[in-house]
């Protein structure tokens, strides 16, 4: 025994020496410092011009930890049960001990919206959700599926998310909390610091593809794979996002856009709301989709062809078929119905 203490002290001076810390103590990390380590990992691996396939790698990975981590803080501020997949079972040992099985990031966001009345944008929510599920498939398969996915795109969407927690940590967990140390601070500057750098990455790409999308900023729309207005529609390939390298044929490419960037579904006439496509006028395809913001008109909805790449205005809801058309003096039907309303039996 005398043997095993006197190497011991050595071993933990030499420890003492070489990190600077004590390296033998109890492994503690705070929630907010615990999320705020995450995020600045993030910026460092997504800093600098070298950014290669680890580093985005562990950018996604450690920005998913984030949100978990400083969510799901936020939701055991509000009750300590509230983390528990399921919170009728949930035990304060176990939370102790930390063998809880924990609630979904899906869980989370509605248990903070509707139990905590945090607020969270359709967004965000959007944003924190296609994060998750872009994590799993880098973590758990080591690829993406369906998706194309690059440092343009990880870039763009970690900025929203970056965007998003600095705001959440600002607004909802340092309020609740004591006023932050030191360290604290030094992170979220960090962080901060971070952010603008690598929105100014974005910036700066685009500016340098301005060139190419202003001939063609009329069918130029949101991309939902990056989020940048930068995908192109109308060509005989079908859209192509000149951002990100996204592309989407022509078959589904209308109905694309409805759903992802517009939430619309095949349900959404029954609630009231436009249908997710229409025939378009000009070219006759199913590919007409209203409520359109491009590039040319950022502010101002269009309808716009997604086939041909048409876009039109003023266009009014024929009260008979219900599709669009362009009323030249107030009519209410459209011409084909007109015909039909007024040809001889």
């Amino acid at each position: 025994m005398a043997n095993e203490k006197e190497g011991s002290a050595p071993a933990e001076q030499a420890a003492l020496a070489a990190g600077g810390e004590d390296l033998a103590a109890e492994v503690h990390y705070p929630p907010v410092d615990n999320g705020l380590d995450y995020l600045v990992s993030v910026v460092d691996h997504l800093r600098g011009e070298e950014v290669g396939r680890r580093e985005l790698k562990y950018a996604v990975v450690h920005l998913q930890a984030a949100v978990e981590c400083l969510l799901k803080y936020r939701l055991e501020l509000e009750h300590w049960s509230l983390v528990f997949k399921n919170p009728g079972d949930a035990r304060r040992s176990e939370l102790n001990d930390g063998s809880l099985t924990t609630c979904t990031v899906d869980q989370t966001i509605t248990r903070l919206v509707n139990l905590a009345g945090v607020a969270i944008s359709p967004k965000e929510d959007k944003d924190l959700k296609q994060l998750a599920s872009l994590r799993n498939q880098l973590q758990h398969y080591g690829r993406l599926h369906d998706a194309k996915v690059n440092r343009y795109v990880i870039e763009a969407k970690a900025a929203d998310v970056l965007e998003f927690l600095t705001h959440f940590v600002d607004s909802e967990l340092l309020p609740r909390l004591d006023p932050p140390d030191g360290e604290t601070a030094d992170s979220l500057a960090r962080i901060r610091e971070g952010l603008d750098e690598i929105r100014g990455y974005v910036a700066a790409r685009m500016r340098r593809l301005r060139p190419n999308l202003d001939p063609v900023k009329s069918r130029t729309v949101q991309c939902w794979n990056c989020d940048q207005c930068a995908l192109v529609v109308g060509d005989e390939e079908g859209a192509y996002c000149l951002y990100c390298h996204y592309r989407r044929g022509h078959d589904d490419i209308a109905l694309a856009y409805a759903y992802e960037v517009l939430d619309r579904t095949e349900w959404s006439a029954v609630r009231g709301e436009l249908d997710p496509v229409y025939g378009c006028p000009a070219c006759d395809v199913e590919a007409l989709v209203r409520g359109v913001l491009t590039a040319a008109a950022p502010r101002n909805p269009v309808d716009l062809c997604f086939h041909c790449g048409e876009t039109f205005s003023g266009m009014e809801e024929c009260v008979r078929c219900g599709k669009p058309f362009a009323p030249t003096d107030g009519e209410s039907v459209c011409d084909g119905c007109l015909r039909e309303a007024i040809a001889p039996e």
